[in-house]
């Protein structure tokens, strides 16, 4: 079991479309939850809107949030990223980490996966997950929310400002989506990241 779990997301929306449905399923076992979010999301929407949608979707999900606020498209150099993620990991202290893939053409999202692969060099457990502009994974590690999916789209249906304008974040992509991901995996629904790196100190996945 996994005690301590953190995702890193660039933008408001991100961490629930990327592996909301592995952090409910981690949620439901106990574990303690932190979402780092960097940037404000001003690119898609009014700060505060979405600040306060992402607090929504993380008392869904039972979760502490933490806005780091830096600017949408320009989150910063290197180097300053990286202090403010190993900040973050330094008092969550995880045993799980989830963030973006590096194959990515949002540079936000890029950038993250940069940022976050430096900060996390010690730690034993990484994966990455997608988003809408990441390629489609097709293997990795498969988890199964088949219990969970029809939440994944509620924790989603938070960033309301959002899934009016974005289908990919609708309940009908979700589960597509995922339905596409259990197909080639054995599940009803799943979700699928590439391992940075992975140990197991404590089990599988789930």
């Amino acid at each position: 079991m996994w005690d301590r779990v953190l995702a890193i997301g660039a933008h408001p929306d991100d961490i629930e479309f990327g592996c909301g449905g592995a952090l409910l399923r981690h949620a439901a076992q106990g574990a303690s939850i932190t979402l780092v979010v960097m940037s404000d999301g001003a690119r898609g929407g009014d700060t505060t809107e979405r600040a306060a949608e992402q607090a929504q979707a993380a008392a869904m999900l039972g979760a502490k949030v933490v806005m780091l606020q830096l600017p949408d498209g320009r989150l910063g150099e290197l180097p300053h990223l990286v202090a403010l993620l190993e900040a973050e990991i330094a008092n969550v202290d995880p045993d799980l980490v989830y963030t973006h893939l590096p194959e990515d053409t949002h540079q936000d999202h890029v950038q993250t996966h940069q940022a976050m692969r430096i900060a996390t060099r010690n730690l034993s457990s990484v994966l990455l997950f997608e988003s809408p502009r990441s390629p489609l994974l097709s293997s990795g590690i498969a988890v199964d929310i088949s219990t969970v999916v029809g939440r994944k789209a509620d924790l989603l249906s938070a960033h309301v400002s959002q899934v009016k304008d974005r289908r990919e974040l609708s309940d009908e992509a979700v589960r597509a989506r995922a339905l596409l991901h259990g197909t080639r995996f054995g599940y009803d629904y799943a979700e699928v990241f590439t391992p940075l790196r992975f140990g197991l100190p404590f089990g599988p996945v789930m």
